[in-house]
């Protein structure tokens, strides 16, 4: 972003490349839904990847486990943002609840990133708003309430 004027003018406006990539974030909202078999597909190729660790993939230079902790990064990108709009269903409430549920009991998840407390934050929200009492059937993730 060109930074010389800080008063306005087109000097101030986003390059081409910034404003592209606000176009393709506004033309493409995607539903929970959507959103969390996109989680899904993600969470589980990461197990099926990890299942080989030492597999080379020589079309995209990298190992099982290299692969693996991509998919988890892409399955933790998909969960943030399935958390972050408020949502009025249940439905919706309870996929988010899945993918925390999911993700959470992954060992060393939570020290990785901060993807599981974030969306824990969102579904509880959530719940508040709808009414739901949480009440966690034990506490997996070595964290109190």
């Amino acid at each position: 972003m060109t930074t010389k004027n800080f008063a306005g003018g087109d000097e101030a406006l986003p390059e081409d490349t910034e404003m592209r990539l606000y176009a393709r974030a506004y033309a493409s909202p995607q539903s929970a839904d959507a959103l969390f078999l996109k989680w899904e597909g993600a969470h589980a190729h990461a197990m099926l990847l990890e299942a080989s660790p030492e597999r080379v993939f020589s079309d995209h230079g990298l190992n099982g486990r290299q692969l693996a902790e991509g998919a988890r990064i892409a399955a933790r990108r998909m969960a943030l943002l399935m958390g972050e709009t408020p949502t009025p269903l249940r439905e919706v409430l309870a996929l988010k609840v899945h993918a925390y549920e999911a993700m959470g009991q992954l060992e060393g998840e939570v020290a990785r990133s901060h993807a599981v407390i974030m969306l824990e934050a969102a579904m509880k929200a959530d719940a508040e708003r709808l009414g739901i009492v949480l009440m966690p059937l034990d506490q997996p993730f070595g964290r109190t309430q």
